[in-house]
């Protein structure tokens, strides 16, 4: 995007990272101190991608400088911090996106977009599992994700609110859960396995199972499972891949990654077609979309209030799973 995009500042307390950051990707000024940056006359906007921790602080700062920001997932350590986040960005008249990266995968756009049609009536199950090694080893190269003072929590906090964003994109607003997890790992605070029993206010019911394990040749894998009444899709795919379809009573067939591409470009129904090979790596849509919204000076998709709601269920999900009843959730406030 020349002229319309600059690359001005990083800010990391670490100068290996500061001296990383300048070689690869080629930003101009490299700061000590987050400071430092948000002062800057020449920055217009900011990526909070820090451990959980610092999120708050570094949101309101940023609101405060009157800088736009996209925030990494989970949005803060609690349902009520991320309320103060939101409000903050709301009173200083900034845009903000939150990183809820599944919203522009092409496999679950296109699934949201199946499960639709009439033909196959309304959804009666569904089952969602997500596997991924614990993160503290492998791709992930900062172990801070074992450390609840870091981290807002384990496997559900920190990466399951990935599945509950897309399960009420997908089916609308959560009526009642129940929860159970557990920590085999032992790092104090961090569950490794949440399984979720869920009732939506139309009253279909989804199981959902958020799980770390310790194989670090097993990529991170989601499937998802979802029955109509006259249908069925399933993938074993997150970002590019195949979707499993049948209809009535017709045999079950297959789209092909390059038909759900396809099915993903119509719906995105973009004019410009400068960026169709992103269109595999929600990662870069997601990217896309926030800058383009500054450009065009609309409020990016999903906003932090998305966030927050993600954030309120994961906290009922725990507290169904420390009581061991039955919670409540009801539609956002």
């Amino acid at each position: 995007m020349p002229e319309q995009l600059e690359l001005t500042a990083v800010a990391d307390p670490s100068a290996e990272h500061r001296q990383l950051f300048t070689s690869l990707y080629g930003y101009r000024h490299a700061c000590a101190d987050t400071r430092e940056l948000l002062d800057r006359a020449d920055v217009d906007a900011v990526f909070v991608c820090t451990p959980t921790a610092f999120h708050a602080e570094l949101v309101h700062a940023a609101a405060a400088a009157g800088k736009h920001l996209f925030c990494e997932k989970p949005l803060a350590m609690s349902h009520t911090e991320a309320r103060g986040m939101l409000e903050a960005v709301r009173r200083a008249g900034v845009k903000a996106q939150i990183g809820l990266v599944l919203r522009f995968s092409a496999i679950y756009t296109v699934m949201r977009d199946l499960v639709r049609a009439a033909v196959v009536g309304e959804p009666i199950a569904v089952v969602f599992r997500d596997d991924q090694v614990f993160p503290i080893r492998g791709v992930h190269h900062t172990a801070w994700r074992k450390d609840r003072r870091l981290s807002a929590g384990g496997t559900l906090i920190e990466h399951g609110v990935h599945d509950l964003d897309p399960l009420t994109w997908f089916f609308g607003p959560i009526a009642r859960l129940r929860a159970w997890l557990q920590n085999r790992t032992g790092h104090p605070g961090i569950e490794d396995y949440v399984a979720v029993e869920l009732e939506f206010a139309s009253g279909l019911r989804a199981q959902l199972l958020n799980l770390w394990h310790d194989m670090i040749q097993r990529p991170s894998n989601r499937r998802l499972e979802i029955f109509c009444r006259r249908g069925f899709y399933a993938s074993d795919h997150d970002m590019v891949g195949d979707v499993v379809v049948q209809v009535g009573d017709g045999e079950e067939s297959r789209l092909s990654a390059g038909q759900v591409l396809e099915r993903f470009e119509a719906l995105l129904g973009r004019a410009d077609t400068r960026f169709r090979d992103w269109y595999a790596v929600p990662y870069l849509l997601q990217d896309l979309e926030f800058v383009e919204a500054l450009l065009a000076e609309r409020d990016p998709m999903p906003g932090l209030e998305v966030g927050v709601e993600a954030q309120r269920l994961a906290e009922a999900v725990y507290r169904a799973a420390e009581t061991g009843e039955e919670v409540e959730v009801g539609p956002p406030p």
